[in-house]
């Protein structure tokens, strides 16, 4: 029997196992290093990974780490054998008699069977370990309430978003969404409506998964949706969805509950950053909520404008009533801010 091929897939699955748990290894680090960064492109620290999770990525690691030891020394030992074996087989004194070479031949074949089965329980256990990490991994990168992407993937993707922006000058937009007097739907309805009402926005939003790069719960009641698209068309997917969760309430804890989305667009530009791109989309936002909720607004870099059928809807809202939800005293960027409100409200009255 041939110990070639035998040979070549022992040294495949060794090389391939240990770069598997070197990338896993290297990619919980960076993360790891990201999050804990007092200055990421977000600015955000949130998702770091608690001890629980180190320890069971450890031991995943550990397990992994010791099929690929106990193996490298189960063929150390196969190599050993064959040869010892192979000298006798060229030594003519030792092996003279049938019976003799027929033992030999009998050692071979045990030698490779015993091989063979340890190949095949190390491939099945780091088949299964495999998954394992695969799902540990998954599960790191998932909001667990709403099972769309958490903010550590959503940090991720909107990186290689902007790389890839770098290299090609693909245009790409972020949405920030943010369900309207959430706070009021806790204290009204209970935390548990407030859960349900999160995972139903989160179920709708994911309709829309095939339009977008990546869907993220951003952080509370806050969502973030990533486009291929320019700026007018993102809006517009935004604003569709915007008028379908208005038209339709949520069913949750036995209550009928209406619910409302404010959203912010901004598209990234040239020489442009990954945090003034958040920024920019964070004061459309911010813009909405001011306006009266339940609108799109757009940042275009200079001003932020609202969009689509919310313009109507906006135009009757008076900018005293919008500021009367703020405090007293406001910093710069609210003052801007209302001023916009102040100039689109008196365009669209004309």
């Amino acid at each position: 029997m041939s110990t070639a091929p035998i040979l070549y897939l022992m040294m495949g699955l060794l090389f391939g196992t240990t770069l598997l748990a070197l990338g896993i290894f290297l990619g919980i680090w960076i993360a790891r290093r990201s999050d804990n960064d007092p200055n990421p492109p977000s600015q955000r620290t949130e998702n770091t990974p608690s001890i629980a999770e180190t320890q069971q990525l450890l031991s995943l690691l550990k397990s992994v780490a010791a099929v690929t030891t106990d193996f490298a020394g189960d063929f150390t030992r196969y190599q050993s054998t064959m040869k010892t074996l192979s000298r006798r087989a060229a030594d003519g004194k030792t092996v003279t008699t049938r019976e003799e070479v027929q033992g030999l031949l009998d050692q071979i074949v045990e030698a490779n069977q015993h091989l063979q089965a340890r190949l095949e329980s190390a491939e099945v256990k780091l088949d299964n370990q495999t998954k394992q990490l695969a799902g540990y991994l998954s599960e790191a990168r998932t909001d667990s309430l709403t099972g769309l992407a958490n903010r550590r993937a959503f940090d991720q993707k909107i990186d290689e978003c902007f790389q890839y922006w770098n290299q090609t000058k693909k245009l790409f937009s972020l949405a920030l969404v943010d369900i309207d007097h959430f706070k009021k739907i806790n204290d009204t309805h209970g935390h548990p409506a407030g859960d349900a009402v999160l995972r139903e926005v989160a179920c709708r939003l994911r309709e829309y998964s095939g339009q977008t790069l990546q869907i993220a719960r951003y952080g509370g009641e806050e969502f973030a949706l990533l486009f291929e698209t320019n700026l007018q068309d993102t809006a517009r997917v935004m604003e569709q969805i915007r008028q379908e969760m208005s038209a339709k309430a949520i069913q949750a804890e036995g209550k009928t509950i209406t619910v409302t989305l404010s959203c912010g667009v901004a598209e990234i530009s040239r020489d442009d950053r990954i945090g003034k791109l958040i920024r920019r989309s964070d004061e459309a936002l911010y813009t909405a909520k001011m306006a009266g909720r339940n609108r799109v607004f757009i940042n275009n870099g200079i001003l932020c404008e609202v969009f689509g059928n919310s313009a109507a809807e906006t135009a009757t809202v008076h900018v005293a009533e919008a500021a009367a939800e703020s405090p007293p005293s406001r910093d710069p960027l609210e003052e801007r801010i209302l001023k916009q409100i102040d100039s689109i409200l008196a365009k669209e009255n004309r």
